[in-house]
């Protein structure tokens, strides 16, 4: 029993502190959903390393001295614990975010996730020695309910109840309990009298069972790798418009995890024309949310993606399990299977980020799931299935036919854009379109415009969108500068910007004004600088700072002292989502620490799915500052409802005639006192923000 333990308490290691780190690492990237599609990255290529490992490991002639490596290098890696993460500012913006993450992840985790990772495969292997005949598949269900239990145990119970630095020690804890088991186990196997000769002779005799086609093989990496890039892509789809949290990670992960779980138990549960049909449902699904997804509410959202992930999973995953060879090709399978989900990883991190300026992955992907379902029946009809020649053909036409409605529909869809750029942290497209008669161009960043520009004549440095006059950010920057008049001084206003968008707030600036545009995403600055006018219009002193807004600012205190603000602005959001680390009440002690003593804080919280309110006035309540709220209604020019929140202890301000007639009462979902939210580095909550 003692080995089904350690396969349990290593999977459930493994999957535990996936979320964990990657959470911890978040605000040293921006806080983005790329963050996680680095994370799996990793852990798919240290899971292969672990594969790999074991592969090679167990072809050793030395059961002793299998037992002596494993040994040594579960000692090593306790001495990399306990598990953690260095303060911000450790990594300069101008290298490569992912480069970073990776070498963050493998210092951090490194040796004890390689070591995690190989278990299953060891100690499944081992058992044959044993236990001669036992067939081992049994016991990558029960490492797969231990991924998923400890998947499902982190949104639910260690995150809600523990902070960030009890979590790293409760799992250092269990790191150790698990490496006592393995050289408890490893010290039984020694005293055994299984001898080398044994073992090989055994080997000897499997060998002489017919190795698994090539085609079998091409198909293990296949659909592992497509199932991989599902996930990825499914992740990243939901977590557009919505905070990258762990929930949002880990219910893809978990889906992922099930269909596994559900096709290596027994092949019951994985009946081919079933599934068929209901993946060609899915798929015309996947085509309708790949185009407007974004039109749907966040619950609504999350189920469809989930749905789409589940059935498409489980048809990778179904068709693997029918594939899987005897008994002595076990680790060769797990190394095929785990290689294919790093291809995976590695084409959504590496290649789709460079070679599509869209996330064309996603209906790609499922497109591959009919190629790859019709070269899988074909290669088993060779040898031992009935012959299902109509539904191979029916695959290979509707691979063809949704890769022409797929070319058709994003013909029209992209039509009126004027540039595209993808990178890391997004994509960004630059649309013009006509309202009212106008021509405006548009830059948006996943699904949501993050500024607009008139291209009329006359009309360009008109700020437009959620910065139009007498929107928060508009009142703020004006009564400052009036405020500036009326006490007949002529110090011109110093302003802090969170978030560059298309640059529109630029607008604003008077001459001898000094702005300072903090921007996470490079891509971003060169849109802004290319096909908008307004920073070069701008009468400012424009800066840009090219980082996260936190972080760059937590290393000019520390470096340069207080950049002495009047206003701070907070608007570094992507599509609807938002950087978690950004409003938090660390961060908005940082970001007063920045602003003189009268400054003004504005924070951006206009959002499809989330109700920022309680958040803000929470964070207000602790840091002893007042709060108004501004909105801004949409009218005949400007479709959106705009929501500003202004924090200040500065009463002149507080008491303008012209703040006090633009001042609304708070929305009735924020009245409740009782419903204050607080973030800290160490706690947030998205549930307690959802709509």
């Amino acid at each position: 029993m003692l080995y089904l333990a350690i396969i349990f308490l290593s999977a459930f290691l493994l999957f535990q502190v996936q979320p964990l780190i990657a959470k911890l690492i978040l605000p040293y990237f921006g806080g983005g959903a790329a963050v996680w599609t680095a994370c799996l990255l990793f852990f798919q290529a240290f899971l292969l390393l672990g594969y790999f490992y074991a592969h090679c490991l167990t072809h050793l002639k030395s059961v002793k001295k299998q037992l002596s490596i494993h040994l040594i290098l579960i000692v090593c890696s306790v001495l990399f614990l306990p598990i953690g993460i260095q303060s911000f500012g450790t990594f300069s913006p101008s290298t490569s975010p992912l480069h970073n993450i990776l070498l963050l992840l493998t210092i951090s985790i490194g040796l004890p996730y390689f070591i995690l990772s190989s278990t299953g495969p060891l100690i499944q292997r081992w058992l044959t020695y044993i236990e001669v005949g036992k067939l081992p598949y049994q016991l990558y269900s029960l490492s797969n309910l231990g991924s998923l239990l400890a998947l499902i145990s982190f949104p639910f119970l260690f995150e809600p109840l523990f902070s960030t630095t009890q979590q790293s020690n409760y799992w250092t804890l269990g790191y150790v309990i698990y490496a006592l088991m393995m050289v408890t186990l490893l010290w039984k196997m020694s005293k055994l009298s299984l001898s080398s000769q044994q073992v090989h002779k055994r080997d000897k005799e499997v060998e002489n069972h017919d190795s698994a086609p090539l085609l079998d093989k091409i198909l293990w990496i296949a659909l592992a790798m497509v199932g991989v890039i599902l996930l990825v892509a499914t992740t990243n789809a939901m977590t557009q418009n919505v905070p990258p949290v762990p929930f949002l990670w880990i219910l893809p992960l978990c889906l992922y995890l099930l269909t596994f779980i559900i096709s290596f138990h027994s092949p019951k549960w994985y009946v081919r024309e079933y599934w068929f049909a209901l993946f060609v449902l899915t798929a015309c699904l996947a085509l309708l949310m790949y185009f407007i997804g974004s039109g749907f509410d966040i619950i609504s959202q999350v189920v469809i993606y989930a749905s789409i992930l589940f059935i498409a999973c489980m048809i990778c995953h179904g068709e693997l399990a029918r594939l899987k060879p005897q008994v002595e090709q076990l680790t060769l399978f797990y190394l095929f299977m785990s290689l294919g989900g790093f291809l995976g990883s590695a084409f959504v991190a590496f290649i789709a980020q460079n070679i599509f300026d869209q996330f064309l992955e996603f209906p790609l992907a499922i497109i591959s799931v009919f190629v790859l379902l019709a070269l899988s029946i074909y290669s088993q009809q060779r040898t031992r299935l009935k012959k299902q020649t109509w539904l191979v053909t029916s695959n290979i036409i509707l691979a063809i036919s949704f890769m022409g409605g797929l070319f058709y529909l994003n013909t029209l869809f992209i039509k009126t854009n004027v540039a595209s750029e993808r990178n890391f942290y997004g994509i960004l497209s630059v649309k013009d379109v006509e309202i009212n008669n106008k021509i405006q161009r548009r830059l948006i960043d996943g699904t949501t415009s993050h500024g607009t520009q008139s291209l009329e004549s006359g009309e360009e440095t008109i700020p437009l969108s959620y910065y139009r006059k007498n929107t928060g950010v508009a009142l703020v920057l004006e009564q400052l500068t009036k405020q500036r008049l009326d006490e007949g001084t002529d110090r011109k206003i110093n302003a802090g910007f969170v978030g560059l968008g298309a640059g529109t707030l630029a607008a604003y600036g008077n001459e001898g004004d000094h702005y300072v545009f903090y921007e996470l995403n490079p891509a971003v600055i060169f849109v802004a600088q290319n096909y908008f006018s307004y920073l070069k219009d701008s009468a400012a002193n424009i800066e840009l700072v090219l980082g996260d807004g936190r972080v760059s600012l937590q290393k000019q205190l520390d470096d340069l002292g207080s950049q002495q603000f009047d206003v701070l602005v907070i608007d570094a959001f992507s599509g609807d989502s938002i950087p978690q680390h950004l409003l938090t009440q660390e961060a908005l002690l940082l970001y007063f620490k920045h602003l003189k003593h009268d400054g003004v804080l504005a924070i951006h919280i206009s959002n499809s799915h989330l109700n920022l309110t309680p958040l803000v006035r929470g964070l207000a309540s602790v840091i002893n500052k007042e709060i108004i709220y501004v909105e801004t209604n949409a009218n005949k020019e400007n479709e959106h409802n705009v929501q500003w929140v202004l924090l200040t202890n500065n009463r002149l301000f507080l008491n303008n005639a012209r703040i006090k007639v633009y001042r609304r009462d708070w929305p009735s979902e924020s009245v409740d006192q009782n419903k204050k939210v607080i973030w800290t580095d160490e706690h947030s909550d998205l549930l307690s923000v959802l709509k």
